[in-house]
């Protein structure tokens, strides 16, 4: 049997939820029939990661995607940005992507996010089908013409479109080529009965103190803030409770241009930064961690305060943990736990209620039976919702029907 190569491509420089399902996605593939590569746009620990795990790899090209999600999108003080932006996808629709899909040959081009519409393009130009995963929601923009261009983009170069939920299939609602596949979580590595002991003792913790695991470093649109004040009101109830925080971090609030200094995130960081300065004996910095399963384990509750909603690969592997989450009550969250009275595996609310945050944390710190029951909700919801070895079964369906 000849096997088809894979042409994986990746656009980011951290190590978040992208990359890593990514990474498992490649690993369970049968490799009997696909000969997966992964070419990257940008160095980064995640380059590393892919080797270390046996990947092979291509790049680095070098040139930036043309990001529009709600994670990452260019806003007014952001123009420097943009401008390299359009002018590296025009780099990349003229030369860049001829080259390298020359030189790798590929069966299939697997695009890893929404934004790499110059190498979509190009690869239907080659008549060469594209696998176009969705790992985030799309940003509306100020007048909506960025969002209509990725849209149309996508639609029109994809063999199919893979988002990774219901709420952001929506811009192709009505295309044939949509199929949503959940992100999915492997369990051997995310496995309940993992010891924390060494993790602990790396980081200097007892195992008595009551720990929140966030992870989203540093970051206005995962909640950073929201987090911190409600710790805030956590720590005057629980003086020993402590917040882990894993991501980028940097406790110190740099010097820079005075149009960035006018704006909102500027200003988020600030007040995020003077929070942390109040609490940081209580706070615990990992870092970009590849550890999450341990930090996960230590933990009794995991937080995604996030400000606007997106899949959160985080909420799902602390099900597999069995441990109880809280969240912002936004789509897509709402797919990925069940707030109900019926079942129950953890708290949706709103981030601008600091308050409720904070009397819900406390009630998972405090009370280990429904800290337990809820875990235990969340373990059935997710081995039965995410698991691994269905999403590799569908993904292996698209790739041959294609």
């Amino acid at each position: 049997m000849n096997k088809k190569k894979i042409l994986y491509i990746h656009h980011g420089k951290g190590l978040g939820g992208a990359p890593l399902s990514l990474l498992y996605l490649i690993q369970a593939l049968d490799k009997t029939k696909y000969e997966p590569e992964v070419l990257f746009l940008h160095d980064s620990e995640v380059v590393n990661l892919y080797i270390e795990n046996g990947i092979k790899i291509s790049g680095i090209v070098n040139l930036h995607d043309f990001s529009h999600t709600k994670i990452w999108w260019f806003k007014w003080y952001h123009i420097p940005h943009f401008w390299r932006s359009c002018k590296d996808t025009i780099k990349t629709i003229h030369s860049a992507a001829y080259q390298w899909l020359d030189k790798i040959k590929p069966d299939i081009v697997h695009l890893n996010t929404s934004s790499l519409i110059a190498w979509g393009k190009v690869a239907h130009r080659k008549n060469i089908p594209v696998v176009w995963h969705i790992r985030e929601p799309l940003a509306a923009g100020y007048f909506g013409l960025r969002k209509n261009l990725i849209r149309h983009c996508v639609n029109k170069y994809s063999s199919a479109i893979v988002p990774i939920c219901k709420h952001d299939a929506k811009p192709w609602i009505n295309s044939h080529k949509v199929r949503v596949i959940y992100n999915a979580v492997d369990p051997h590595k995310f496995n309940f009965e993992l010891s924390e002991s060494k993790f602990l003792e790396q980081h200097r913790l007892d195992s008595i103190s009551p720990k929140i695991l966030f992870l989203g470093g540093l970051s206005h649109e995962k909640g950073t803030d929201v987090i911190l004040k409600a710790f805030k009101l956590v720590v005057q109830n629980l003086p020993h409770a402590k917040l882990l925080i894993a991501g980028y971090f940097d406790p110190n609030l740099k010097t820079t241009s005075w149009i960035t200094k006018l704006s909102p995130s500027h200003k988020f960081k600030k007040d995020a930064l003077k929070i942390y300065n109040e609490l940081k004996h209580n706070i615990v910095l990992l870092g970009p961690t590849q550890n999450i399963p341990a930090a996960m384990a230590a933990s009794k509750v995991v937080v995604f305060p996030a400000k606007f909603g997106h899949f959160a690969r985080p909420v799902i592997e602390a099900g597999f943990m069995k441990k109880p989450v809280i969240a912002s009550n936004f789509a897509p969250l709402d797919e990925l736990i069940k707030d109900t009275h019926e079942e129950n595996s953890g708290f949706l609310i709103d981030p601008k209620n600091i308050t409720l945050w904070a009397d819900k944390l406390l009630l998972l710190l405090t009370d280990d039976n429904l800290n337990k029951k809820m875990g235990e909700e969340g373990y059935k919801f997710c081995t039965a919702k995410f698991d691994l070895k269905n999403q590799i079964q569908i993904i292996e369906q698209i790739y041959s029907n294609i």
